[in-house]
């Protein structure tokens, strides 16, 4: 695991100056809707789930990082959230 990899285990997440959020798609993250939640191996997964949703469900969804001081993120953060594809 690179340095950079583990400063963003870290922190959660940064901001860029374009308004975009990085964060590492491969820990294991929460998302919750209403009353209903999914637990998904990873945020990238989560993200796919999230936009999955009806219009109303993504608007009350947040996705929680589910590590030690993981982030959480709003509906208005999951769409600024920048997942980098995976490295081959």
């Amino acid at each position: 695991m690179g340095w950079e990899t583990q400063v963003l285990k870290t922190i959660g997440s940064k901001m860029s100056e374009a308004g975009k959020i990085y964060a590492d798609p491969s820990q294991p993250a929460k998302l919750q809707y209403g009353t209903k939640s999914i637990d998904c191996p990873t945020l990238q997964e989560a993200v796919l789930a999230f936009e999955r949703l009806s219009e109303k469900d993504r608007g009350e969804a947040i996705i929680r990082v589910n590590v030690p001081g993981g982030a959480t993120y709003t509906a208005k953060q999951i769409a600024q959230l920048h997942i980098p594809p995976k490295k081959t």
